[in-house]
């Protein structure tokens, strides 16, 4: 398997990710990041996207359509 291969999880500043993403926010406007896991890593632990570590205190997760799941961390 090449390095191009692999599943990569996609990680963006709150408002540099794609609107499709930021509209899935609960926040209420302290949102830090969002990254996208893909189906083949949606049901593992991640720990620097779960754990406050990642610079948020609260990440809420959005299961998609696809098997992939989005995470938005925010601050508040």
């Amino acid at each position: 398997m090449t390095e191009l291969e692999h599943p990569a999880i996609l990680v963006w500043r709150f408002s540099d990710a794609p609107d499709e993403y930021k509209k899935l926010s609960r926040h209420g406007g302290d949102e830090d990041w969002v990254a996208v896991v893909p189906p083949e890593y949606a049901g593992q632990w991640i720990g620097w996207i779960e754990s406050q570590m990642f610079g948020g205190c609260d990440t809420s997760s959005h299961d998609l359509e696809n098997g992939s799941k989005v995470f938005i961390g925010a601050h508040a």
